[in-house]
């Protein structure tokens, strides 16, 4: 009994640490970092509301007849070819969009991983951030497809949610990895850790997630207008902090045996 106290006491030592630490390395790059990070949202939104509207445009192009019987086989045969060609359109269009949005990433979140690690930013170091998304986040993009696609729908919203989590515990990882080797095999590293070494994250990423649902919580009780994008600045001033933790938490990980 006296071993596993002097062990949880040792842990929670070690935590405290860690957090000092983090608190220490926070300065005014926090600002740069926060306009970034809405700066990235907020064009990626406008993006996505762009391309929905223009594909449901098109989609009302279409002048379909009540009784498609009434069609001549020529005007059918025109129509089936539409169609086809509407299909490619929204795939290739949508793949453009996926592209775009991992390119504003690449340049967004690399500067605000590189002023978090105080890592120099130069030009290679955001190519080769973006040679990492493109793995990285079309890797995601095909899971959230497969199960949105295979997965029935009473299910999905909890997969996705699962996804969500999973996601952003490994990406933390990975970004601060990368920060410090700057190499592609930092996905091996970064999820190699989160696995063997989860047990050292768990206790941290339960009380982020526990912080985050009482902030969201008492937002709640404010009654102002503007209640979303108040929701929205706070969620993102929140994890402009927490990731200044979470990339001292994951190399201090790294270190443990």
């Amino acid at each position: 009994m006296k071993k596993i106290n002097q062990a949880k006491s040792n842990f929670l030592e070690w935590n405290n640490q860690v957090l000092v630490s983090s608190i220490k390395k926070i300065d005014f790059n926090i600002l740069l970092i926060t306009i970034l990070d809405a700066l990235f949202y907020f064009l990626s939104g406008y993006m996505v509301i762009f391309w929905l509207q223009r594909i449901q445009a098109k989609m009302l192009s279409f002048n379909l007849p009540a009784d498609i019987g009434v069609l001549g086989v020529e005007r059918t045969q025109q129509l089936v070819a539409e169609a086809k060609a509407f299909y490619y359109l929204v795939v290739f269009s949508f793949i453009l969009l996926l592209i775009a949005i991992i390119f504003l990433a690449s340049i967004a979140k690399g500067i605000i991983w590189a002023k978090i690690t105080k890592t120099k930013i130069r030009f290679a170091l955001i190519s080769k951030f973006l040679g990492l998304n493109l793995i990285w986040m079309g890797f995601w993009f095909v899971v959230v497809f497969l199960v949105s696609w295979l997965v029935e729908p009473t299910m999905a919203p909890i997969l996705m949610a699962i996804l969500a989590i999973l996601g952003l515990y490994f990406t933390n990882a990975l970004y601060t990895i990368f920060m410090k080797e700057q190499k592609i095999s930092s996905i091996i590293k970064a999820v190699k850790i989160g696995i063997t070494k989860v047990h050292l994250f768990l206790l941290p990423y339960t009380v982020i997630l526990l912080l985050l649902f009482v902030l969201l919580r008492l937002i709640k009780f404010v009654n102002i207008g503007y209640f979303r994008i108040l929701t929205g600045l706070v969620i993102i001033v929140y994890f402009a902090v927490i990731r200044y933790y979470v990339s001292t938490l994951v190399l201090e990980v790294e270190k443990a045996g």
